[in-house]
């Protein structure tokens, strides 16, 4: 039985899929399995997003590609962009899908139509946009560019609300993350060595974390609790009330890249392609359940829910029926195309590799539209 299923995106533009499930019904030994990898992108994977239905991926091609997760098929592309799409998010009621580029845009589309309803042409003054992180409350969103400012946006009326500027905390380097804590009381700004935490309603820094290495990936466990990975493959885990260390632990010897907390999991991903669930349990270490290795250098994760998808699935199950692309930006094609991609579930092998030179799709079975 699949237990949840995570999205990865890979410096070699694949996006690919892993299940975590049960091997046995008689047991509650869990294991990781590669459930698709897809090679519709020309370029090194920057962005995963998901919704109920819908997964999104970005890349340095300056491309949008969407996909429906529940008939497993690739239905539309969006060319809004003339740079790098650096992130994408879902609003938390799934109806718009919001992009940032190092074009200075902020983009926001109509889920399911994915039309365009409302651009900011240069939200960081004409600077590259690096990251925009949507509140769990959905009213408001916070990005942050490449002109060291941190800005607010209120969602609600579709404008600017305020903005702040971080560059005397960046002389050198560049915010390019944003994390939200569950509750959104916090949010947190990693900054190459140092993990800085926001309280929203003092609008202050309520603590600092400083560490030896540069901090890539982070995430909330609770509203009290962050964890992050260091470049050294080592796994942080701080309480931001008592401002101490919870936990530590060494789980590689590269930069873990990645973090996502699933319900009561951590699924950490290391920059060579390891890919490690563990089991959480308050504030005590963590315990490693079951591990993956893909043969590919990891980029970014997202979570795909099961238990939404299996929701969407239930209340539409007519026949699939793949329309031409709709694509933001160019003329639709009148012409209806449709091709189907085999796509390999066995990992990213070395043939795979030499695939993605050639620009060839690879085997398996997943339905594709490429009306683009």
């Amino acid at each position: 039985m699949d237990i949840f299923e995570i999205i990865l995106g890979s410096y070699e533009s694949y996006v690919i899929g892993v299940k975590c499930r049960f091997k046995s019904q008689q047991t509650k030994e869990l294991e990781l399995v590669q459930s698709f990898n897809d090679h519709v992108h020309q370029a090194s994977i920057r962005s995963v997003a998901c919704s109920s239905k819908y997964m999104v991926s970005s890349s340095t091609d300056e491309t949008i590609e969407v996909y429906n997760m529940v008939r497993r098929c690739h239905v539309h592309t969006i060319l809004q962009h003339s740079g790098t799409v650096t992130s994408l998010s879902f609003t938390p009621d799934e109806s718009h899908l919001i992009s940032t580029s190092e074009d200075g845009s902020i983009a926001m589309f109509e889920t399911g139509t994915w039309k365009l309803k409302k651009l900011w042409d240069k939200a960081h003054k004409g600077s590259a946009v690096s990251f925009l992180a949507v509140h769990p409350s959905g009213k408001l969103a916070l990005s942050v560019g490449k002109d060291r400012t941190l800005r607010t946006w209120n969602l609600v009326k579709g404008r600017p609300a305020y903005t702040t500027n971080q560059s005397s905390m960046s002389a050198y380097y560049f915010f390019d993350n944003i994390i939200w804590s569950p509750a959104g009381q916090y949010y947190g700004l990693p900054l190459n060595t140092k993990l800085m935490i926001f309280n929203v309603e003092t609008a202050g820094i309520a603590f600092t974390i400083e560490d030896n290495h540069k901090i890539h990936g982070a995430t909330f466990i609770t509203e009290n609790l962050v964890c992050y990975g260091s470049e050294n493959g080592s796994l942080h885990c701080y309480d931001i009330i008592n401002k101490e260390s919870i936990w530590e632990i060494k789980i590689g010897d590269t930069r873990v890249k990645c973090l996502i907390k699933i319900d009561s999991r951590l699924v950490t991903a290391l920059s060579d392609g390891h890919v490690t669930v563990w089991e959480l349990n308050g504030s005590k270490t963590p315990v490693e359940s079951c591990s993956l290795f893909l043969d590919c250098r990891i980029t970014c994760i997202c979570n795909n829910s099961l238990k939404k998808s299996k929701i969407v699935k239930d209340e539409s199950d007519e026949e699939v029926e793949v329309k031409n692309d709709i694509i933001v930006g160019v003329n639709i094609p009148d012409k209806t195309q449709n091709n189907k991609r085999k796509l390999a579930t066995n990992g990213i092998s070395n043939q795979t590799k030499n695939s993605i030179k050639k620009k060839k799709s690879v085997s398996n079975s997943w339905k594709v539209s490429e009306n683009v």
